[in-house]
């Protein structure tokens, strides 16, 4: 009865709150603003306060153990629906067709779909199609709503209200709660150490710009310090390192784009910053450390290999189409998948470990993105992934290259370097799987893919002109 209820109101949302929020919101850019504010600003927000869960497995471990709703979702809907029915500016030539990168994403989605005929358990397909699929919306209504820099700022005070809050969040958990690893409002430390290096790498850039100015500057470098808490509380060394360079980009385009006093001062007070930070949590950074010293030291090899091996004998055996997707977790793990698990039961038996059948039932899954990709969706899918994420950062490069030194320049320029950082750390972490940070890429590919719209628009008009 509850999982019915969930699905009328599902229908409720999704068909009729979203399509009316977009009538209302129609009218008024200033709305349409404040809603994508708002979404931006959702995943640092905990899971249940926007989401539910349709016919959830609690205990699996997958992609997704239901068939998820999202508000976030919702209000893609509102927005295209809203920017679609808004008054066209004079002069300006209508967007044609769908935002540059939708029909790459759509046909990995459906590639993913077409893995049903190899599935263990073809509902789970579904359940992944159900969640990657509705994502796509989230894509398109931030590629369709961005325009101007007016929209761009309304974008960057949620994106800097959210880092905030983690902020808070990650000192009281710290420093009150006495918690080691922080996680924040995040599932894990790991999505949220890399929604705040991402995160981070916008603020920053904009930030640097001579015409971000007065308590707007403020609340970017506010946010920008928040998110280097929220890392280094998080303890992981990979997002410390992307961090770091995400920021030692931004800070070099600010120089060879013309030095100011604002450059100098800000690299000054952020390796200020960065001191004091590391001070803060310079302990629990250091016992990090210590512990996966110690871990090195015990096993000749690590865990991850292991398991890309696991990745590698389904890769062989279903190569087109992968095992299913959201299947890895039922495909590595006794009973059904005894041929797998075998892989990961000879490691440890070259360890010196018993093999007891019973521990084997819930084994861990692979931590590289590309690799479990690999495993479930095979090389189309795999392939696919791969050009939608090239389109993304291409749409980010060639904005950056046309926005020169406006700020729609120096933001294009930090969601290239997010994206392209993001996608290196998929090769040992597979956060773009998780529902918050699934949203909040698809945001950001999808601001990119928005700015390549306003690109083709401009060299329209000028055409016009001439």
């Amino acid at each position: 009865m509850k999982d019915v209820l969930k699905i009328l109101l599902a229908l409720f949302l999704y068909g009729g709150l979203g399509p009316l929020l977009g009538m209302v919101l129609a009218t008024r850019r200033s709305w349409q603003r404040g809603l994508f504010g708002l979404m931006i600003f959702m995943p640092s927000l905990q899971p249940g306060k926007f989401m539910m869960m349709i016919g959830s497995i609690e205990k699996y471990r997958g992609h997704t153990k239901g068939y998820e709703i999202s508000l976030i979702e919702v209000f893609a809907i509102a927005l295209i629906i809203a920017v679609s029915r808004s008054p066209r500016e004079p002069g300006a030539p209508v967007r044609k067709g769908l935002p540059p990168g939708t029909w790459l994403y759509l046909c990995w989605a459906f590639t993913g779909l077409l893995s049903i005929v190899n599935a263990w358990e073809p509902t789970y397909v579904l359940m992944a199609f159900s969640r990657f699929g509705k994502g796509v919306l989230i894509f398109v209504a931030a590629a369709v709503f961005l325009r101007d820099e007016k929209d761009l700022r309304a974008a960057l005070i949620g994106l800097a209200a959210s880092m905030v809050l983690q902020g808070w969040i990650c000192m009281k958990m710290r420093y009150l709660d006495g918690m080691f690893q922080i996680q924040g409002w995040f599932e894990h430390q790991n999505p949220m150490s890399m929604w705040a290096y991402m995160s981070a790498c916008l603020v920053f850039a904009a930030a640097l710009h001579k015409d971000i100015q007065g308590r707007l500057l403020w609340l970017l470098l506010a946010a920008f310090g928040a998110a280097g808490l929220c890392v280094i509380l998080s303890v992981s060394r990979a997002a410390l390192a992307a961090y770091a360079a995400g920021a030692g980009l931004v800070l070099f385009l600010a120089w060879i784009k013309g030095p100011g006093t604002r450059t100098t001062v800000c690299s000054i007070l952020g390796a200020c910053g960065a001191v004091l930070v590391m001070l803060f949590a310079m302990d629990s950074l250091n016992s990090r450390l210590k512990e996966v010293k110690e871990s090195q030291a015990e096993n000749a090899e690590d865990l991850r290999p292991v398991l890309n091996r696991q990745c590698k004998a389904m890769l062989h055996d279903y190569p087109l189409l992968g095992i299913g997707w959201n299947n890895y977790g039922i495909a590595n793990s006794r009973p059904r998948g005894a041929k797998y698990s075998e892989v990961l039961e000879e490691w440890d038996a070259s360890r010196g470990f018993a093999i007891v059948d019973e521990l084997y039932w819930a084994n861990p899954l692979t931590e590289s993105l590309y690799w479990l990709l690999l495993a479930e969706n095979g090389w189309l899918g795999w392939g696919l992934f791969l050009m939608f994420a090239a389109a993304t950062l291409w749409c980010a490069l060639r904005a950056w290259l046309h926005g020169g030194k406006s700020l729609m320049g120096y933001v294009a320029f930090s969601i290239f370097v997010a994206l392209a950082i993001c996608y290196q750390h998929g090769t040992v972490e597979r956060i773009l799987t998780q529902t918050k940070n699934l949203s909040h890429w698809l945001m950001l590919a999808g601001m990119a893919s928005g700015m390549e719209m306003t690109r083709r628009r401009s060299l329209a008009l000028q055409r016009r002109v001439q």
